[in-house]
C-alpha cells in the first residue's frame, strides 16, 4: 500500500526546504549540547552525593564509636566499684557516675546495668531531655531479650551493637514507633566470670540527626537500612525535619532500594530510581553490623537549571525561526512570481483569449518560456481562427440537410395522421351499419312480443279477483315493458336520434332500490352478495324518462356478470356539493388491459357473448344529462364505475 501524495506548491516546497537548512543544524546541535550538559551536570552531581555520602557513613561510624567507649568506659568503672557488700554510699557513687554519663551525652535515651541474672539493677531514662532514676520497684526483667543475650556472649573487653529495632516496654512496642540501637559492653568480675552488662540505648533518629545538613535541599532524603529489615528515613516537610520508623515489607519502593544497596566489599554506588539519584554507603556500626546509608536526592533540581537553559534555547530558536520563515517567505516569493505570472497566462490561453502576452523580459530561463508562450499564443489564434470558419461552414451545411430531413418527416407526420383518420372513420361507420342493422332486427323481434305482453298485463290488471300485492307486481311489470320500449326506442335512436323528450325530477335512490329489487333474484341465483348504500335524503337529478334507469341498469348488470359465484358487488349514492356521485363497484376479474380507453365505443366489449352496445349506449345517455361517466380497475381488484350527475331542477 503506497503512500498518499500530498500536493505543496513550489513555494512550500521551498519555504521547507529553507527551514530545514536554516534550522535543522541549529536544532541538532543545540539538542546535542545539551545532553551533555545534562550528563556533565549529573556527573558532577552524583560525585558530590557520594562524597557526602562517605562522610556521612564515616560520621556515624564515629558516633557509634564514641558510644561504644562510653560504655566500655562505664562497664570498666563498674568493674571496679561492684562488690557483694556494697554500702548506700557505694552504690550512690554509682548511680551519679551513671547520670554523669547521660547529662553529658544527651542524645542516649537509656543507661542500664542488668545483672547477670537479666534484672535491671539501675536504670536512667532521658524523657525530652529530663534524666530522670527510675525506682526500684519499676525496674524490668531483660533476660528474655535477645540483645540481651547475645551481649553476655561478648568476649571481655568487646562491646556489643544491636540491630536497629523497635523499642518494647512491658512486652509492648512502645509508642509512638522509634527505632533504638542498643550498645553494651560486658562487666568482668575478679574472677573473670561476666557479673553483669552496661547497657546504653541511643534512637535511630539520633543517628542520623548530625547529617540535618544534608536537607537544605527540597525532596532530600536520607534513609538508614538496618539487617532485620528495618529502616529510619529523615527527610524535610515545610523547613521541618521529621522521621519515619518502620519495616520494609510491603513498601515496594524500599524494597527495590534494598535489592540495589552494595555488599560490604564493594565500593559505595551511585544510582537513578524513579526521579532520584541515590547514593550509597555501608556503614559499620560494630562487629557483624553492617548498616547501609543512603542519600536520595530529587533529579527535578538537575533539571530545574537544565530547564532554563532549554528555555532560553527554546526562545532563540524561535526568534531565529521567525527571522528564517520571514526570509524564506520573500526568498520564495521572488521565486515563485514568475511562475505564477506564466501559469495565469497558460490558462488564459487555455481559456480562449489568445489577445494576452506574457511581459516577462528578464535574462533567465522565465524570460526565455515567457517568449516561447507568446509564439505559442500567436499560433494558436491562427489555428483557432481557421477552425472556427471550417466549424461555420460545417454548422451551414448541417442546417441544410436538417432543415430537409424535418420537412420530409413532417410530410410523413400528415400522411400517417390522414390515414388514421381515414382508418377511425371507415371503422366507425361499419360499426355503425351494423348497429342500425341489429338495431332494426331488436326493435322488430322485441317489439311485437312486448306489445301483446303489455296487452295481456293490462287484461290481467282489469282483473277483480287479484290481491293487492299481485296488483303491486303486474304494475312494477307495465311499468318494465314501458321501460324496455322506451329502451328500444332509443336503441334506435342511437343511429337517428329521436325527438327531445320531456325531463322530469328522478329521485336517485327510489331508481336504485327498484332495480335492486328487479336485480335481486339474479344475483341469488349466482350466490352474489348485491349491498345497497343510500342515504336517507333524497338525491334528486333531472332525467329524461327512463335515461337513468337505463343507465345504471346496464352498469349493475355488468357488475354482476364480472362476479363469479360468492361475489359482491356495492352500489352508493351521495350527494357532494352540487353534484350526485354514484359509485358501483364489484370484485371481479376487472378490465383487461388496454381496454380502459375504448370501452364506451360501440361494439367494443370483453365479454366472450357481448354486443359491444351497452357502455356505449350509457355513454350517450349520460353525455345527454351532461353528467360524466368513468370505468376504472381497483388496486384490490374488481372495476369501478362513478357516474357524476350535476344536481338540481328540471
Amino acid at each position: 500500500m503506497g503512500f498518499p501524495q500530498i500536493s505543496l506548491s513550489i513555494r512550500r516546497k521551498m519555504l521547507i526546504a529553507f527551514l530545514s537548512l536554516a534550522l535543522g543544524p541549529i536544532l541538532f546541535l543545540g539538542n546535542l549540547s545539551l545532553q551533555r550538559m545534562e550528563k556533565a551536570l549529573r556527573f558532577q552531581i552524583s560525585l558530590g552525593l557520594q562524597a557526602e555520602a562517605v562522610t556521612a557513613g564515616n560520621s556515624m561510624e564515629a558516633y557509634l564509636n564514641g558510644v561504644r567507649r562510653d560504655v566500655r568506659s562505664l562497664a570498666r568503672f563498674l568493674q571496679r566499684r561492684l562488690n557483694e557488700g556494697m554500702t548506700p554510699d557505694q552504690w550512690a557513687l554509682i548511680q551519679n557516675e551513671f547520670l554523669a554519663a547521660i547529662m553529658v551525652e544527651k542524645d542516649y535515651y537509656q543507661i542500664r546495668f542488668i545483672s547477670v541474672d537479666g534484672h535491671e539493677q539501675l536504670r536512667i531514662n532521658n524523657v525530652d531531655g529530663e534524666v530522670v532514676l527510675v525506682p526500684k520497684d519499676e525496674l524490668q526483667y531483660k533476660g528474655n531479650r535477645y540483645y540481651i543475650k547475645e551481649a553476655f556472649c561478648c568476649p571481655p573487653g568487646g562491646t556489643y551493637v544491636s540491630h536497629l529495632d523497635l523499642n518494647m516496654e512491658f512486652g509492648r512496642v512502645e509508642k509512638p514507633n522509634r527505632l533504638v540501637v542498643r550498645v553494651a559492653a560486658p562487666i568482668i568480675d575478679a574472677r573473670g566470670e561476666t557479673a553483669g552488662l552496661v547497657v546504653i540505648n541511643v534512637f535511630g533518629d539520633k543517628l542520623l540527626s548530625p547529617l540535618k545538613y544534608l536537607l537544605t535541599i527540597d525532596g532530600t532524603k536520607i534513609l538508614l537500612f538496618n539487617q532485620n529489615h528495618q529502616y529510619i528515613k529523615m527527610d524535610s516537610q515545610s523547613g521541618a525535619v521529621r522521621f519515619i520508623s518502620s519495616e520494609i515489607s510491603g513498601n515496594s519502593e524500599l524494597e527495590e532500594i534494598v535489592s540495589r544497596l552494595p555488599s560490604p566489599e564493594n565500593t559505595p554506588r551511585i544510582t537513578a530510581m524513579n526521579h532520584e539519584i541515590l547514593a550509597m554507603e555501608t556503614v559499620h556500626a560494630g562487629p557483624e553490623r553492617l548498616w547501609h546509608l543512603t542519600l536520595a536526592y530529587p533529579q527535578k533540581h538537575i533539571y530545574a537549571e537544565l530547564f532554563k537553559l532549554k528555555r532560553t534555547f527554546v526562545f532563540s530558536f524561535m526568534l531565529l525561526a521567525l527571522v528564517a520563515t520571514v526570509l524564506a517567505i520573500l526568498a520564495a516569493r521572488r521565486f515563485s512570481r514568475p511562475i505564477r505570472q506564466l501559469s495565469r497566462f497558460a490558462n488564459t490561453v487555455a481559456s480562449g483569449n489568445f489577445d494576452v502576452i506574457s511581459n516577462i523580459t528578464s535574462q533567465d530561463e522565465f524570460g526565455e518560456l515567457s517568449a516561447a508562450l507568446n509564439e505559442m499564443a500567436a499560433s494558436q489564434k491562427e489555428a483557432h481562427a481557421e477552425l472556427l470558419n471550417w466549424n461555420l461552414l460545417l454548422k451551414q451545411e448541417v442546417e441544410k440537410k436538417v432543415a430537409d430531413l424535418n420537412r420530409s418527416q413532417r410530410e410523413v407526420d400528415a400522411a400517417e395522421k390522414v390515414m388514421l383518420t381515414l382508418e377511425r372513420q371507415l371503422v366507425q361507420a361499419n360499426r355503425l351499419s351494423a348497429l342500425g342493422m341489429l338495431s332494426a332486427t331488436v326493435a322488430h323481434e322485441i317489439g311485437n312480443p312486448l306489445a301483446g305482453l303489455r296487452v295481456k298485463l293490462q287484461m290481467l290488471q282489469r282483473r277483480k279477483d287479484l290481491n293487492q300485492d299481485l296488483q303491486l307486481d303486474i304494475s312494477k311489470m307495465m311499468r318494465l315493458v314501458d321501460r324496455l320500449g322506451d329502451f328500444l326506442g332509443h336503441l334506435t335512436g342511437y343511429l337517428a336520434p329521436q325527438k327531445s323528450q320531456d325531463c322530469e325530477q328522478t329521485d336517485v335512490s327510489q331508481v336504485l332500490r327498484d332495480l335492486v329489487f328487479i336485480l335481486c333474484e339474479e344475483a341469488d341465483r349466482n350466490q352474489i352478495r348485491l349491498q345497497l348504500d343510500l342515504p336517507d335524503n333524497l338525491l334528486v337529478v333531472c332525467s329524461k324518462a327512463q335515461y337513468l334507469h337505463q343507465i345504471l341498469m346496464n352498469l349493475i348488470l355488468n357488475a354482476l356478470q364480472a362476479c363469479g359465484e360468492g361475489g359482491r358487488v356495492v352500489v352508493s349514492a351521495q350527494a357532494v356539493d352540487d353534484q350526485i356521485e354514484i359509485i358501483i363497484h364489484d370484485n371481479g376479474c376487472g378490465l383487461p388491459e388496454g381496454l380502459t380507453d375504448q370501452i364506451f365505443e360501440p361494439l367494443v366489449t370483453s365479454k366472450a357473448d357481448g354486443t359491444g352496445l351497452g357502455l356505449a349506449i350509457v355513454k350517450q345517455l349520460v353525455d345527454e344529462m351532461k353528467g360524466t361517466v368513468s370505468l376504472n380497475n381497483r388496486p384490490e381488484g374488481g372495476v369501478e364505475a362513478k357516474i357524476i350527475f350535476p344536481r338540481g331542477d328540471c
